[in-house]
């Protein structure tokens, strides 16, 4: 008996990943994924913020952090230095964690400016874009993003 196989029709969707830095040496991990028209910067380890500041690169829409650890967080202060309004996601763990990741010399923190998404509850960042967090294992607060976007054909990509 032959099946007959259906072909599956999926229009072009912008999908790009670029990344910032990739961990080698003092740099961590910064991803920019373009979704749609939308820009995501995941993590921002990078030292040296100065390609995501470029004449010609628009900032990101949002930024999520993955967890804590200084190669994923180092260059998140700098760029809510430089962009004050660019919201910045994190699990509640890694929220209260990351500004261990900036102390003065006194020793104090510097106030946390991430904002908390809760875990397995998709969160609405555009009628046509979500996210959900999911506990990644790798330590208390790391997280694992699914982005659910529909580019108006009514699936989900």
């Amino acid at each position: 008996m032959v099946q007959k196989q259906e072909s599956l029709y999926a229009p072009s969707v912008n999908l790009s990943c670029y990344p910032f830095g990739v961990g080698h040496h003092t740099e961590g991990v910064a991803v920019m994924l373009n979704l749609g028209d939308y820009h995501i910067l995941l993590d921002c380890g990078l030292g040296n913020i100065q390609p995501l500041l470029g004449d010609d690169q628009l900032p990101p829409d949002w930024v999520f952090c993955t967890h804590a650890h200084q190669d994923h967080a180092q260059g998140l202060l700098a760029l809510h230095e430089a962009y004050p309004h660019l919201p910045i996601f994190a699990s509640e763990v890694t929220s209260r964690l990351l500004p261990l990741n900036w102390l003065t010399p006194d020793n104090s923190m510097v106030e946390s400016f991430c904002q908390v998404i809760p875990w397995r509850s998709p969160f609405l960042l555009k009628d046509n874009l979500s996210v959900e967090l999911y506990p990644a294992g790798h330590l208390p607060g790391a997280a694992a993003l699914l982005f659910k976007y529909n580019n108006g054909d009514n699936k989900i990509y």
